[in-house]
């Protein structure tokens, strides 16, 4: 049993709960997850921006003139979150994350104002980094795969503000920087999601920034190309060459691994840089909005009409047939999911212990009997 966090067997349990509902009882999966506590989805959004606005209110009330009071509202905010954590042994419900996450921000904001004059890492602003590290550490203290991922796109925007990656954007194209590092980032999120890890928070951070990654960075690039039409237009099309290339290769590489890992998040990702595709051809072509439109649409549905066709009949395990029946196989998926959740969630060395009666025959006499005396 852990005192700061879930084991990763206790969070596999707050995992079945959590998928599985009332089918598990609740007794059972409290005594697994070692008392840890969970809420759903929407009172956890709830919760969360309650614990942020409780942690503005705290700077509030012990007032915004100063900015050491700064420090001490976010210290306040963070031990109320470890207690809350601790000695309540709340996980992933949503008010110690609000306040967690408010906490370090107040103590990152705090810090930076200690920077005078303002100093510069990479000739990118040294404050940001400060939030974004602090965002990133709060992040991974809670196990929460939204924050951690917004700190990791915030770092990717921090990195295209660099000299380094303004020269590049220069050189080949605007945005080009943010779309290159956030297609490598996601590429080992990628590559690091082979592995098994026994807590599913962690396979949720990697799936998330392989499904956002690539949007996120394309967003970056977008606008710069969007500034770079209106303020030079004409420009050299370099940037577009190398984004598209970068988002076949990344795209292709997102596909191929989804199908054989049966995983969501790098499809997810796949339909994103097919997306992104999409805008770039528009941009490079003459044509009408009405025009492309129509004609991604027609090429949209042939290529899931040929797809769905394809897969009429199961492939390597997958099939395009809906399970209508919830009594039979989707069921049977179920269980063996919860199945796969909770392995290895016994202690090695625990003792075994058989029932008292086994109905239908027994080791020795049937009706249950053993033999022994």
């Amino acid at each position: 049993m852990s005192r700061w966090r879930p084991t990763p067997d206790e969070e596999r349990w707050l995992e079945v709960a959590a998928r599985l509902g009332a089918a598990v009882p609740r007794d059972a999966v409290a005594e697994r997850a070692g008392g840890w506590r969970s809420t759903g989805p929407l009172a956890r959004i709830a919760l969360f921006v309650l614990g942020v606005v409780a942690a503005a209110l705290t700077f509030g009330i012990l007032g915004f003139r100063e900015e050491i009071m700064l420090l001490f509202a976010g210290l306040l905010a963070a031990s109320t979150a470890e207690w809350l954590t601790v000695g309540k042994r709340l996980h992933a419900s949503g008010i110690e994350e609000g306040l967690c996450v408010a906490g370090f921000l107040m103590v990152a904001l705090w810090f930076a104002t200690l920077m005078e004059p303002p100093l510069n890492f990479a000739e990118g602003k040294a404050a940001t980094l400060v939030l974004i590290a602090a965002a990133g550490a709060a992040g991974l203290r809670l196990l929460n795969p939204f924050v951690t991922t917004c700190a990791v796109i915030a770092f990717v925007s921090w990195v295209d503000s660099t000299a380094v990656a303004r020269s590049l954007d220069q050189t080949i194209g605007g945005g080009v920087a943010a779309v290159t590092f956030g297609c490598a980032l996601a590429a080992l999120a990628l590559a690091l999601g082979a592995r098994e890890y026994r807590r599913p928070s962690h396979d949720r951070m990697l799936d998330w920034l392989v499904a956002t990654l690539p949007v996120a960075a394309y967003v970056q690039h977008a606008t710069w190309q969007e500034y770079l039409v209106v303020s030079a237009p004409g420009g050299p099309g370099t940037g577009r060459l190398a984004t598209t290339v970068l988002m076949l290769a990344l795209g292709a590489a997102l596909l191929v691994t989804g199908v054989r890992r049966r995983r969501h998040a790098p499809l997810l990702g796949f339909m994103g840089c097919v997306a992104c595709l999409a805008v770039e051809l528009r941009l490079a072509t003459t044509l009408a909005t009405e025009t492309w439109l129509i004609l991604y649409g027609v090429a949209a549905l042939v290529a899931g009409f040929a797809l769905d066709r394809h897969l009429r009949q199961p492939r390597d395990g997958v099939t395009s047939r809906a399970l209508e029946d919830r009594e039979g196989p989707l069921d049977l998926l179920q269980t063996a999911g919860a199945a796969l959740l909770a392995q290895r969630a016994t202690p090695p060395g625990a003792p075994q212990v058989e029932p008292a009666v086994t109905p239908g025959g027994g080791r020795f006499g049937g009706g249950g009997a053993s033999g022994g005396y």
